[in-house]
């Protein structure tokens, strides 16, 4: 049952002035709650543990809040206040499976209700998952609009700052949706997105989008930030047997996120392409921890996650004590330059992927394998010249197995394998902006059928004839590519375009 808001608010000097904000991330439900001794168990699955984060925290005398997060349509829980005490208003809740800068102008307007209600002048947030990518957004945006109250400083854990590998697989497919034109290619896709979907049951597909490498690879770019930031990672899951072929975007990871992302590193992706850092001046490191991401996560094997560890707990503190001595991430006074011109051209060139068989009928392949992921399914084997190709469980599956291809000889696949690399090709889906004009076209040899949309305003829009006008005041474009190359082989490409 909600709280009855009262007319009178609490008095601003019943709180202190400086204080922690807890902000959880994708997929989740967490009621705003106040520093009252009384809320310290009423902050929702994210925070509400007697040895994490938050406890840590309080234990230390810290101030501490918590952002409303919750689905789209429902409710983040009853708030935590003390009679009478301020509520904020539904245009402040997070979306969790929503666009990642509507968030960060949701969490800056939270911001603004603390400082309105509650006299918080400066804040430390602290972001779990997606909720550091709100932060960084909201952080922004207060930057460009030079408003209060200060944010001194930014913890995240876990937070997919170049994406999430489990996103960059959903990529593959659109809306929750396989599109492949062969049967069993199409079968197998679905009984790989059905792992998928064990890890990203409840995610919406814009926020499987924003998750991905490509996306953030396009947004990380217009962030700015002034401050530090300290950044956590989960390790408990290491891949093994094939885990010295992955990046550190891939292998380890807690499940979701892998190391090199959380910690803001660049990597590579399994086609050995680069993934870019995401450009935050100063990053400091408070650890990786053998934990998962989440509770959901819990099959995997254990029940620490990055919000109930102890020592992630003391680390965090340290983070937020630390930060209160260095230059603020925004402050009124600390505007940041506005938009570019809309005259500006922005060019990207983003390679295509196979995703399908790349085998003969009779069961062997068309050549040799680099840069290529497989997923086995029961029955499905797949060799490099006379020697089988070690694999592993996908997250746990026993249905999907998984298996990286380094092999300088002839692959050689039979049963149900579906492929994941580059082009052999080499085709690329080229991407050209000028303010709202956006242009796509394929570089390479041709394609037997293309079909190409662009997310806008939440939904995708077909484009005709390589050319779509986007509406006012768009920011970043994702655009999509799926065809299928002269060689019957299933070709998709996302590539994501700022202004």
């Amino acid at each position: 049952m909600l709280a009855v808001v009262l007319a009178l608010a609490l008095p601003a000097s019943a709180f202190a002035s400086s204080a922690v904000v807890l902000v959880s991330g994708f997929d989740s439900h967490t009621p705003f709650t106040t520093a009252l001794a009384g809320c310290a168990t009423q902050t929702g699955p994210t925070w509400n543990s007697s040895t994490g984060t938050a406890a840590s925290l309080r234990a230390a005398g810290e101030q501490v809040f918590t952002a409303p997060v919750a689905n789209a349509g429902t409710s983040p829980g009853s708030p935590c206040t003390a009679p009478g005490g301020a509520v904020p208003p539904a245009s402040d809740v997070i979306d969790s499976n929503g666009d990642v800068d509507a968030n960060g102008a949701a969490l800056m307007g939270f911001l603004q209700f603390l400082a309105a209600h509650y006299g918080v002048t400066n804040v430390s947030l602290v972001g779990h998952s997606d909720g550091g990518l709100w932060s960084r957004s909201a952080i922004t945006q207060m930057r460009a609009d030079s408003t209060g109250p200060v944010v001194q400083s930014l913890t995240t854990l876990g937070t997919p700052h170049t994406g999430s590998f489990g996103a960059d697989l959903a990529e593959l497919v659109t809306d929750g949706k396989c599109e492949l034109s062969n049967p069993t290619e199409q079968a197998l896709c679905e009984a790989v997105l059905s792992v998928i979907n064990k890890v990203f049951a409840d995610l919406g597909p814009t926020a499987v989008r924003e998750l991905s490498s490509s996306f953030l690879e396009g947004w990380n770019p217009q962030q700015t930030i002034g401050c530090p930031v300290s950044v956590a990672a989960g390790t408990y899951v290491k891949i093994p047997y094939i885990g010295w072929l992955l990046p550190r975007y891939y292998n380890p990871s807690d499940g979701i996120v892998g190391q090199a992302s959380a910690l803001a590193q660049a990597s590579t992706s399994l086609e050995g392409t680069t993934i870019p850092s995401p450009g935050i001046p100063d990053v400091i490191s408070i650890g990786s921890f053998p934990v998962v991401h989440t509770a959901d996560l819990s099959f995997l094997g254990t029940t620490n996650t990055l919000t109930n560890d102890p020592a992630i707990g003391m680390a965090v503190l340290a983070a937020v004590q630390a930060g209160a001595t260095r230059p603020a991430c925004s402050a009124p006074g600390l505007a940041t330059p506005g938009p570019r011109p809309h005259s500006r051209v922005v060019r990207v060139r983003e390679p295509f992927r196979v995703f399908g068989l790349s085998a003969r009928r009779s069961g062997h392949s068309r050549g040799r394998g680099r840069g290529q992921v497989a997923f086995l399914l029961p029955g499905g084997s797949i060799r490099c010249g006379s020697r089988p190709v070690r694999t592993v469980p996908l997250l746990g599956s026993r249905r999907v197995r998984l298996a990286v291809v380094r092999c300088a000889h002839r692959v050689r696949i039979r049963g149900r394998v579906l492929l994941v690399g580059r082009d052999p090709q080499r085709r690329e889906l080229v991407v050209t902006r000028r303010g709202r004009t956006l242009r796509v076209h394929v570089a390479g040899p041709p394609l037997r059928r293309l079909r190409v949309r662009v997310h806008v305003r939440r939904s995708w829009r077909a484009v005709h004839h390589g050319k779509i006008r986007l509406p006012a005041r768009t920011r970043t474009v994702s655009v999509r590519a799926v065809g299928v190359g002269r060689d019957r082989l299933s070709l998709v490409a996302t590539a994501v375009v700022g202004r």
